[in-house]
């Protein structure tokens, strides 16, 4: 063995193992960026996870209140009816009531009576049978 042989094999030798250790070193970088990145995605994806609880909260909090309001309104419009039925109850009944206040025979200021019931009643009163 020459000594020129002998620094050819220590040169190939250590340029081979200098390839290997490069190679190394970028399969460990490599494995260290994938693991980061799966490690980023499984946070993303618990945020996910989590906003999309959050809406479903939310969701059923908004069809509840929606529902809520629809039945709020139902009771209101009700309301409403029945009082416009009693206010034009109230308007008929204070309309059909008997001028005087102490009338026996009941004759209302207007109506489907007869004229000789309405004179009759204006002479009951004209003559105080009914004060």
């Amino acid at each position: 063995m020459t000594p020129d042989l002998i620094i050819q094999l220590i040169a190939s030798a250590t340029g081979t193992g200098g390839l290997i250790a490069l190679f190394l070193i970028t399969e460990k970088k490599t494995a260290a960026r994938l693991e980061n990145t799966r490690r980023i995605d499984e946070k993303w994806q618990s945020v996910i996870a989590r906003q999309e609880k959050e809406l479903e909260l939310l969701s059923r909090r908004y069809e509840a209140a929606t529902a809520k309001i629809d039945r709020l309104y139902d009771d209101n419009s009700d309301l409403r009816n029945r009082l416009d039925r009693l206010g034009t109850d109230c308007a008929v009944s204070s309309l059909m009531r008997c001028d005087c206040v102490a009338c026996t025979a009941r004759k209302p200021p207007f109506g489907t009576h007869n004229p000789t019931d309405t004179q009759e009643h204006e002479n009951k009163q004209e003559h105080g049978h009914l004060r």
